[in-house]
């Protein structure tokens, strides 16, 4: 009996073996004529026209290569164990994106399903982009997500990318064409409250406006910083160049 339970753990260790190296999967990579790799069928035609003109014009000359990747989710490529966080690093590695002696690769990486996204950077950026990557992702790609844009938000993202790569200056986000009228109501309210602050001082409505909009204000400025400290994590891994991730 011992000799056939130790042919047997023989027989089913080799097994178990190969069963978890082969549990996550990665997509295949594009060809030489794309820079993306499109699983959740989001990209628009023109805009995955406009991103790889993009990133082959970066590639030709500046010599980083920027790939997007959607996925439907982290479980169907057997990874529901991983972050996107380091979903993104193994991809990342396992394709060797980016060269040896100039690591300045750039991974899009975008999970429908998990509606999470990462920027992961190649080792040679040295960290010193994770500002300019939380900004792409937080201000230019999330909230197209969040009206239902994933194409025109990778888009966005992808120009963005290229921008950062060539050290230009990154596109601000739209703003409301509700921002006008706003503005000009917040500023008649400025006023009016400054005069009956004048005539009325603290009997007046004023400072009963003043006293709401100051706890408002503290409210809002509490919940803008849990969202920054759930939002996401700065990674790295082995891509060592730091990136920056998104929920929406």
């Amino acid at each position: 009996m011992k000799l056939l339970t130790c042919i047997g753990l023989l027989l089913i260790l080799p097994l178990a073996g190969l069963t978890t190296a082969a549990a996550v999967q990665f997509p295949p990579k594009p060809d030489k004529a794309h820079f993306y790799v499109d699983q959740a069928t989001v990209l628009k035609p023109e805009d995955a026209q406009v991103i790889d003109k993009v990133a082959l014009a970066l590639l030709q000359e500046q010599k980083v290569p920027i790939i997007t990747v959607t996925i439907p989710s982290l479980i169907s490529l057997q990874a529901a164990h991983l972050t996107i966080e380091q979903y993104a690093t193994q991809l990342f590695d396992h394709w060797g994106l980016g060269a040896k002696d100039r690591n300045y690769g750039i991974l899009l990486l975008v999970s429908l399903g998990d509606r999470k996204a990462r920027i992961e950077l190649g080792a040679s950026w040295g960290r010193d982009h994770d500002g300019d990557a939380r900004y792409i992702m937080d201000d230019l790609i999330v909230p197209a997500f969040r009206r239902g844009d994933y194409s025109g938000g990778i888009r966005v993202g992808v120009e963005s990318l290229d921008k950062m790569a060539r050290g230009l200056g990154l596109p601000k986000p739209k703003t409301s064409p509700w921002s006008a009228i706003i503005a000009v109501v917040a500023l008649v309210t400025i006023v009016g409250v400054i005069i009956s602050l004048f005539k009325s001082g603290r009997r007046g409505w004023g400072w009963a406006l003043l006293a709401g909009l100051g706890v408002m204000l503290f409210m809002m400025m509490r919940a803008a910083a849990s969202s920054r400290g759930s939002g996401g994590s700065f990674g790295g891994g082995f891509s060592g160049g730091g990136g920056a991730s998104g929920s929406w």
